[in-house]
């Protein structure tokens, strides 16, 4: 009996191993592993007391340690929680859900502009048809309560989701879209005066190539050697339940038009890949290790739970190709 049991699981790991390498996409099995490569030097999952899933956390920096907000689904509704981490990416106390008058806020990035914590998320507009729009919520200095929130509806699409934050000039802007590079300023974060800049000289088409569907926003972007980093990521797949999502960087310039300089020639794939359908990044800090530079990257895994990938920072420019 006891061999058959043992037969039955060997058959059993070969099956399940055939399958995952018949339905990977092809285009995928040519990508090298990032953590084959050296970029990325390990991975840790975030683990947060009372909850299996913490979705699509985010990382920021607080005073020497760090702010995570997360999404929170139960019974079919989402909330936005936050709990600080410790330098070991250890939760320090027990999270707090922030009540934005919504339960089906989704996919919150927390961020730093002036002193104060904002958080960006997407919510359903109070309206009978699926209408989703981006929202801007400034913390209390507890972080556990919202000062305002800013609906920002541009009437342009019925879903809007994944803008990229970024401080520039000590204002606050949006990438709104990669190709074109779209960049929106606000000026008063109480208010919907969303302004598309143009900038007449610029190309905004730059030659963004990807070949593993289109690049969409992820992470907010922040200026490392001069220019401004971001994490993106895109998906392909015929089916819903076949949709692979993939994760990159971009650079882009400092000062306007902001035009994008570098993006990553392959995905940020780990070894673990075949067994993963969708990598979400949502934020990241750099910190100094035996002086280098190293990212934490904060991602999603399969809308299930979440993950931070240390990453060689000169290993991820140097994987990295023009843009023209």
């Amino acid at each position: 009996m006891k061999k058959i049991v043992i037969v039955v699981s060997l058959v059993m790991i070969f099956l399940i191993k055939l399958y995952h390498y018949y339905s990977y996409p092809k285009i995928l099995k040519e990508v090298k592993k990032s953590d084959a490569l050296g970029i990325v030097k390990s991975v840790k999952e975030i683990k947060i007391k009372k909850i299996k899933n913490p979705i699509n956390a985010c990382i920021e920096e607080n005073e020497n340690n760090y702010i995570l907000s997360f999404r929170l689904n139960e019974k079919d509704k989402d909330y936005i929680g936050i709990t600080n981490l410790d330098s070991d990416l250890d939760e320090i106390d027990e999270y707090k859900i922030i009540d934005v008058n919504s339960t089906k806020a989704e996919d919150a990035r927390v961020f730093k502009y002036a002193n104060n914590y904002y958080l960006l998320f997407n919510d359903q507009l109070p309206v009978e048809h699926t209408y989703r729009a981006m929202h801007l919520a400034k913390l209390n200095d507890r972080k556990d309560k919202t000062d305002f929130i800013t609906t920002l509806d541009l009437h342009i699409k019925t879903i809007e989701k994944n803008w990229i934050p970024f401080i520039s000039q000590d204002s606050l802007f949006f990438a709104y879209g990669l190709v074109p590079h779209k960049i929106l300023e606000l000026k008063n974060l109480e208010q919907n005066d969303l302004k598309h800049l143009i900038f007449p000289k610029n190309i905004g088409y730059s030659r963004f190539f990807w070949k593993w569907g289109e690049p969409r926003g992820g992470s907010p972007a922040k200026l490392v050697d001069d220019e401004y980093l971001a994490f993106f990521h895109s998906c392909f797949g015929k089916t819903k339940k076949r949709k692979f999502y993939v994760m990159g960087a971009y650079t882009f310039q400092s000062k306007p038009p902001y035009k994008i300089t570098k993006v990553s020639k392959f995905p940020i794939l780990l070894s673990d890949s075949k067994k993963t359908r969708i990598y979400f990044p949502t934020g990241f800090v750099v910190r100094k290790e035996n002086n280098k530079d190293m990212i934490y990257l904060s991602y999603g895994v399969d809308d299930k739970i979440s993950k931070i990938a240390i990453i060689d920072k000169d290993k991820l420019f140097e994987s990295m190709k023009e843009v023209y």
